[in-house]
């Protein structure tokens, strides 16, 4: 479906009914890689998945694309669904976006949930500029060979290892994920990911916090989500044997924990 909100045309879906339980994909994925979240989730709660500007079939109109303005289009997707207060889970790139939300606006949150997230660490200058050489290498692998040149660099990272000879299928459809994204318009996300990885004070949440992380993801390691927990008062930290994406490697045990979790911040 789609909706004007910040003065673009958002694509969204809606499943389920109860109290709202949102959700954030990640850098290169759009609404589509929750398939195996949204039919459980919406059992039990009102389930919105959304294009985040710059993916899928949300509008890309000229401009810098850069985490805060994807908090201000989940700000104003939200206030066009009449969405006053919702359950907050974000993966990877859409956790620095649910993080930044959260510390934004409080009161909308009623529970966070932080899977595989950029932006919960400090990062060296080193660092930074590795990271800022893998963007440039896959903008020009983008730029010769469209965007199946992400699946060609991110399976390798995405997973555990030996998970993609196992389970083909699961690497397959996953590919048919990302091939629905505009590559030029993954090409300017790829440009404003440097804004995610700004640090913030996240000692300030006070909503309950389940952070998750992968122990073989090798894009944001297990320490990061170990210095996440202690800064995050109160927080819970749930750790996978995957690698960057727990919840395509094992759905069903990731629903399982998420559900347990919101049950209990729900009282």
């Amino acid at each position: 479906m789609k909706i004007v909100a910040n003065g673009i045309s958002m694509n969204y879906e809606m499943a389920g009914s109860g109290k709202y339980f949102t959700l954030i994909h990640g850098a290169g994925d759009n609404l589509n890689a929750w398939y195996n979240q949204v039919p459980v989730f919406s059992q039990h709660y009102n389930v919105l998945t959304y294009d985040v500007r710059g993916h899928g079939q949300t509008e890309l109109p000229e401009g810098k694309v850069a985490t805060e303005l994807w908090v201000d289009d989940l700000f104003a997707l939200l206030n066009a669904l009449n969405i006053r207060q919702t359950f907050l889970l974000g993966h990877s790139m859409g956790g620095a976006i649910a993080l930044r939300f959260t510390l934004a606006y409080p009161e909308m949150v009623n529970a966070l949930i932080l899977s595989n997230s950029v932006g919960l660490n400090s990062m060296s200058h080193r660092e930074l500029l590795s990271l800022e050489d893998y963007r440039n290498t896959q903008i020009e692998a983008i730029k010769k060979k469209g965007m199946g040149a992400v699946f060609q660099e991110r399976y390798r990272h995405m997973f555990s290892p030996g998970f993609i000879e196992k389970n083909p299928e699961i690497a397959e459809h996953y590919k048919s994920i990302l091939l629905k994204n505009d590559p030029h318009g993954y090409i300017r996300v790829l440009n404003g990911l440097g804004s995610t990885h700004k640090t913030s004070d996240l000692s300030i949440i006070t909503c309950p916090t389940l952070i998750i992380s992968g122990e073989y993801d090798l894009f944001l390691g297990l320490s990061i989500g170990k210095i996440a927990q202690k800064s995050i008062r109160d927080s819970q930290l749930q750790v996978f044997p995957t690698g960057h994406a727990p919840a395509l490697e094992q759905p069903s045990e990731y629903n399982d924990t998420v559900l347990k979790f919101l049950a209990g911040a729900a009282h």
